[in-house]
């Protein structure tokens, strides 16, 4: 019984070792992420401008071409969005 327990404990104790700094370094990242999402989401909500909306400006040509794609790709012959055309 206390192998079990003292090789469980070892097998816990590399495991964070090796893969510790890793998962942290992951959990950091999703918190940046959830962080700018509730900032863009509480933003659309109370109806201000996003500041991204400028810089997505040079991507316009990239996103026709991937959005074409994209509902080509899901069974649509023209795009589902009145605002955005790509054909």
């Amino acid at each position: 019984m206390d192998w079990l327990r003292l090789r469980r404990n070892l097998s816990d104790f590399f495991h964070g070792m090796a893969f510790g700094g890793h998962e942290k370094h992951l959990r950091g990242q999703a918190a940046d992420l959830n962080d700018l999402f509730m900032l863009m989401a509480c933003m659309e909500m109370f109806g201000l401008p996003n500041p991204a909306a400028f810089y997505l400006l040079d991507l316009h040509p990239y996103l026709v071409e991937e959005f074409h794609l994209w509902h080509r790709r899901m069974g649509f012959d023209r795009s589902p969005l009145a605002t955005f055309s790509c054909c």
